[in-house]
């Protein structure tokens, strides 16, 4: 024991200063000595506690390529050991591993993605990421096709996706897009045989130059790794839809069918492997299942007996061998059996051509259904923006008993709509396009909103067990008061069926309020008097057929507000006429102590005043909860704010890379200018066939030219020249349309944010460590940052 003592001392002072020339010059032996001792189990505890990991999380900066990888492959070996990686964890290598992401050559981002995928079992690295901001770094590498890297990178994202921020942010980036477009498997991976063990012998050995990729490997092999890498990203989506409105993406992304057809065994594949990706495939299903909205696409999948099992396992299981039954079971179906299976996923195939046209609509997806008609997401036949389409069926009894009637109805509803198409401009309120009348139903063409409706996250939340937070609670309440605001002062009109399932939740909570079918002007003395709306939500007046206004919206709000707190209405009972008079008499359970505020209560309380003289109207209502409504407004500011200089930090840095880039291209040309004319053709054959990448290195080949001649002059006015080119007066924020972060919205759910890389986080301090200029191309930058950067400037 006193000589390892010893021993350990000697080593502590044989490890100099990093800054030391002596140090730097034995790089390679020093390395391959701590490569050599990370790969022996027993070892690893010895050299963290020399402070060697130190050292070698220091010369993950270095420029030399075998130093480099070193220092990775030894970092990993350690990493391998709980104790180790423990130690590791806490020194800051986060952000140099994101660097080496973004900017390093195929072989160092593998060996980099697979020791932050060890690292990540801690705490306080998947903290690292997400402040220096790595998910749309780790998404940009999901455009690889290298099956190692992808696995690695997945499981990243399996580990930092369990923190609800981080996992809303994966959605946003367009990650779960990604994530399905791997599942599908229309993309040719490449793989490699090498480990890291072999390849830490390989460094040692200065063998370790390239990957071996596909045309070593069997198409077995490959599809082993795929089927793996598959695995990897039904965990990941596993995870993702813990969020609900990250399962409704999955779900208006096809993915109940992209995952489904994971399940059907295939005999020709890999029996081993075939069966763990049924069982990740499953787990994922069944998460999905648990969202409510999503039960009946799962009815039309299984037989009744394989639908039982997949019910018993129950909510939220993350166990995986508690899905071993469950594939057994479908493992030993009959073929006929089979084939009806794999025929019910192919009808919840959302991407099959439209079946039924509406006019000049192709229907695409049943929404949902109501009181008066069904919901279809539909697609234009001129475009290829998404829209919902309401059918009201005009045979209803509610609008008359015959014709003459229901034409009288027809008018006022299309009247009503017309006004509120005309009228409505609110970021809360949902926007209606078009009515027209087609074979005796009436059709309501709207806006599409990407989410799920306030009662289904009710659902969900009861399910887990889970509340709503506070400050949820209050975002979601404060929108609507918005909504009810400019309703009744502005547009004098009142809802008059407010429930759950008419407020939606879009991305990041964002409210709209939905089915005004029932709406209807009012003038500005006037009562209405007809008994209307879902009674779970009704106000006194109106059980008692009495005249109301606009605080039968108040009332409702009120219940809205009691659910949140609680996740059951405040009135509630089988019978009807007991439930009327627990209404009429505003009797209810009391709020639960010791969860919110008193505030909260007091809100309920006065919302729900039985006497609608002695009710509040919304504007008292939001003075009751100014303080709140102020902090709301304070977080809005500082975020736009935050938007603001992150959009000017972005335009600043796309001109400088566009300027620098046309800089280098110039000088490449006068340097080509110099060279023999057999050298010139052959350099600009590589250049159209390759890029600039290749042209440099077809140039270094054929002539040594000094690293100047490849690197942009420095321009002192540069900041001066891109305010001159992006002056404040062409992008002026006052004149953006009423509705603007609406279209951000969609303009980041159609767009694949991850594939930009001109958005990466990591701050410019970290960029300028590398400086490998190329020719058209900046230091420190890529093709993909430049034409990404641009991308979103001109959005």
């Amino acid at each position: 024991m006193a000589k390892k003592k010893q021993t350990n001392k000697k080593t502590k002072r044989a490890l100099p200063p990093l800054s030391s020339n002596s140090l730097i010059e034995t790089f390679p032996s020093f390395i391959d000595i701590f490569q050599k001792l990370a790969a022996v189990k027993d070892q690893r505890e010895w050299v963290t506690t020399s402070g060697a990991h130190k050292t070698l999380v220091n010369l993950l900066s270095a420029r030399d390529t075998s130093v480099l990888l070193g220092a990775l492959l030894a970092l990993a070996s350690l990493a391998e050991s709980p104790e180790c990686r423990e130690k590791i964890s806490e020194l800051n290598i986060v952000e140099n591993l994101l660097m080496i992401l973004h900017e390093y050559d195929l072989l160092s981002k593998r060996l980099t993605a697979e020791l932050l995928r060890l690292l990540c079992a801690e705490r306080q690295v998947k903290e690292q990421v997400k402040l220096y901001e790595g998910v749309p770094v780790l998404l940009s590498l999901l455009h690889s096709d290298h099956l190692k890297l992808l696995w690695s990178v997945v499981w990243i994202l399996v580990q930092v996706c369990e923190d609800p921020e981080t996992s809303v942010e994966i959605r946003i980036w367009g990650g779960i897009k990604q994530l399905l477009h791997i599942l599908r498997g229309d993309r040719n991976f490449v793989s490699d045989r090498s480990s890291i063990g072999s390849l830490s012998s390989a460094n040692a050995a200065g063998r370790i130059q390239q990957l071996h990729l596909s045309e070593d490997l069997s198409p077995r092999e490959i599809q082993e790794n795929t089927f793996s890498l598959q695995a990897a990203c039904c965990a990941a989506l596993t995870e993702l839809v813990l969020n609900d409105t990250n399962a409704q993406q999955v779900v208006q992304e096809n993915g109940v069918y992209t995952i489904a057809k994971l399940i059907l065994p295939n005999k020709q594949k890999n029996a081993a492997n075939t069966h763990l990706l049924q069982c990740y495939a499953f787990r994922a299903l069944r998460f999905l299942f648990s969202m409510e909205r999503n039960r009946p696409l799962f009815k039309r999948l299984f037989p009744t007996d394989l639908f039982e099992i997949f019910i018993d396992i129950g909510h939220y299981v993350r166990d995986i061998s508690a899905y071993e039954e469950l594939v057994s079971k479908l493992n030993v179906l009959v073929e006929d059996e089979l084939k009806q299976i794999a025929e019910n996923i192919e009808s919840i195939n959302q991407n099959k051509a439209p079946s039924k046209y509406i006019g000049n609509y192709a229907i695409l997806d049943h929404l949902g259904s109501g009181a008066f008609g069904c919901v279809y997401k539909v697609r234009k036949l001129s475009g290829q923006n998404l829209l919902a389409m309401k059918e009201v069926n005009l045979h209803n009894p509610a609008f008359g008993k015959d014709k003459k009637d229901r034409d009288s109805s027809v008018r006022n509803i299309v009247s009503e709509l017309t006004i509120i198409k005309e009228q409505l401009y609110h970021p809360n309120i949902v926007r209606y396009y078009k009515t027209f009348l087609e074979n005796d139903r009436l059709y309501i063409v709207m806006e599409l909103i990407e989410g799920a409706p306030l009662g289904e996250h009710f659902s969900s939340l009861k399910e887990k067990q889970h509340h709503f937070a506070e400050e949820r609670l209050w975002k979601i309440f404060i929108q609507l008061c918005l909504a009810l605001r400019y309703l009744h002062k502005e547009k004098r009109i009142v809802h008059r069926d407010l429930t759950p399932n008419n407020i939606m939740l879009g991305d990041k909570d964002r409210v709209t309020v939905t089915d005004f079918g029932l709406a209807k002007q009012k003038q500005e003395s006037s009562k209405l008097t007809s008994v209307v709306g879902t009674i779970l939500y009704s106000c006194p007046e109106v059980l008692k057929s009495e005249p109301y206004g606009e605080k039968a919206d108040v009332w409702a709000a009120g219940c809205i507000l009691y659910q949140m707190a609680t996740l059951t209405p405040p009135f509630y009972s089988t019978n009807m006429l007991s439930l009327a008079t627990k209404i009429v008499e505003a009797a209810y359970d009391p709020v639960p102590e010791g969860i919110y505020s008193e505030k909260v209560t007091t809100t309920i309380s006065r919302c729900l005043t039985p006497d609608a003289e002695a009710r509040p109207d919304i504007v008292e209502v939001s003075s009751m909860i100014s303080d709140v409504m102020m902090k709301y407004l304070d977080n809005l500011s500082t975020s736009q704010l935050a938007l603001e200089r992150k959009l000017d930090r972005e335009r600043r840095r796309t001109q400088r890379y566009f300027m620098e880039a046309n800089r280098n291209a110039v000088t490449c040309h006068r340097e080509l200018a110099m060279l023999p004319h057999e050298t010139f053709e052959k350099a600009s054959l590589s250049s159209s066939s390759s890029g600039a990448g290749s042209l440099k290195s077809e140039l270094s080949e054929s002539v040594e030219l000094p690293p100047e001649a490849f690197q942009a002059p420095c321009v002192k006015d540069e900041d001066q020249a891109c305010d001159g080119i992006l002056s404040d007066d062409n992008f002026n924020l006052e004149s953006v349309e009423k509705d603007i972060y609406s279209e951000l919205d969609d303009e980041l759910d159609i767009s694949d944010n991850s594939s930009s890389s001109s958005s990466s986080p990591l701050k410019e301090s970290t960029f300028s460590k590398l400086s490998f200029p190329v020719c058209g191309i900046p230091a420190g930058g890529s093709l993909g940052i430049i034409l990404g950067s641009q991308l979103d400037v001109s959005t």
